[in-house]
């Protein structure tokens, strides 16, 4: 936080244009850990057996509320997503309402690393994550070629976790992470289509 002390007209100018510029177009959503750590990856890249994995020792990177830049088409000047973050929970017809929901989506990640997925003429959102502890972890393992799915806690109708929608991933040049978001169980879908 930051707060100014406004006494004339010209310090009011100021200060609106120091806001301005620290405005960032973006949605902030709770990043939660799901399921055991990774494997920790030495130096060269390769797995470092030597150090020794403690899931159950609470780490920044565990639980990040952070905010995913929602860049605007530079055509339009309007934000273009093509897929929702799931719900967390599954629709019931019957139900005149819909449950209540946080203001702030929680995506829980697997640190299982998978192939990440994409496929011509499928579209996909990709949205870089603001710097964060989990931002600085995933980027010094030092894996751009590997991703960790995304899910929505009871957003599947039988499973706890739900499907996988989506992957963190570090870019090419190790630079920052992104939030790649895909259909629904994409893992299934992608090979159908």
């Amino acid at each position: 936080g930051r707060s100014y002390c406004v006494r004339t007209q010209r310090m009011l100018n100021q200060c609106l244009e120091s806001l301005v510029q620290k405005v960032q177009s973006g949605v902030v959503i709770n990043f939660e850990k799901s399921g055991p750590d990774p494997v920790p990856i030495g130096e060269d890249g390769l797995v470092d057996s030597s150090r020794p994995i403690n899931s159950f020792a609470s780490q920044p990177w565990h639980s990040c509320h952070k905010l995913i830049y929602v860049r605007p088409n530079p055509k339009t000047g309007v934000p273009v997503g093509h897929w929702p973050i799931p719900e967390s929970f599954w629709p019931d017809q019957n139900s005149p309402t819909l449950p209540p929901r946080t203001a702030h989506p929680v995506v829980r990640f697997s640190c299982v690393d998978c192939e990440p997925m994409v496929i011509d003429k499928l579209p996909f959102d990709k949205y870089e994550l603001e710097p964060s502890p989990l931002t600085q972890y995933i980027l010094e393992r030092k894996s751009p070629h590997t991703c960790w799915q995304v899910f929505v806690s009871s957003s599947g109708k039988y499973s706890e976790l739900g499907h996988p929608f989506g992957y963190l991933k570090a870019s090419t040049t190790l630079t920052c992470v992104n939030l790649f978001v895909m259909p629904y169980n994409y893992p299934v879908l992608l090979p159908l289509l």
